[in-house]
């Protein structure tokens, strides 16, 4: 809702991203599962190797053809050889490592409480674009917002509660 409004929104877009949010809370929830047997690094390591596997073919399928003919091609043309495989490297280092800090932070945390951060997260994004982009902010993206932060908040509120009513059964 948060995003319905901007320029570069589109109902394809949005449909993959609900998918992609839907497809990592699965993955936070089998991962942690998974976590019972092996530590968070290894668990990281066998879900990237299966999504290497899972990822290529369709790759290399929907979109290798296009990319050997224009993509390359036109990259290296507007930024060199050098740029652009430097680029590519640390876009790659940093998302992994962004993506092994979040599968470590499941390692300690419940799966529920890892998506509400996600859920922050992308509030941070909203707020951070508003900011350093200068997008303006329209009703709906404040709701949007808004309902999100309050999620956030309510969740936070009855978690501390339910451990607060815990701990009191315990000392009971």
């Amino acid at each position: 809702m948060a995003s319905l409004t901007e320029l570069s929104f589109n109902w394809t877009g949005f449909i993959s991203a609900m998918i992609s949010n839907i497809s990592f809370t699965y993955r936070s929830i089998y991962s942690k599962k998974a976590m019972t047997d092996m530590d968070s690094t290894n668990v990281y390591a066998y879900i990237s190797i299966i999504a290497l596997i899972v990822c290529i073919p369709p790759a290399i399928i929907l979109e290798g053809p296009q990319l050997l003919q224009h993509g390359f091609k036109d990259v290296v043309a507007k930024v060199g050889w050098t740029k652009f495989i430097s680029d590519l490297f640390w876009v790659g280092m940093f998302y992994h490592l962004y993506n092994q800090v979040a599968t470590n932070t499941l390692e300690r945390v419940a799966p529920l409480t890892h998506a509400v951060g996600n859920v922050l997260k992308r509030v941070f994004v909203i707020g951070f674009s508003i900011i350093v982009f200068g997008n303006k902010i329209t009703t709906q993206t404040g709701i949007g917002t808004c309902i999100a932060i309050g999620g956030v908040a309510t969740y936070s509120y009855i978690k501390a509660k339910m451990e607060e009513e815990k701990r009191q059964m315990k000392t009971a």
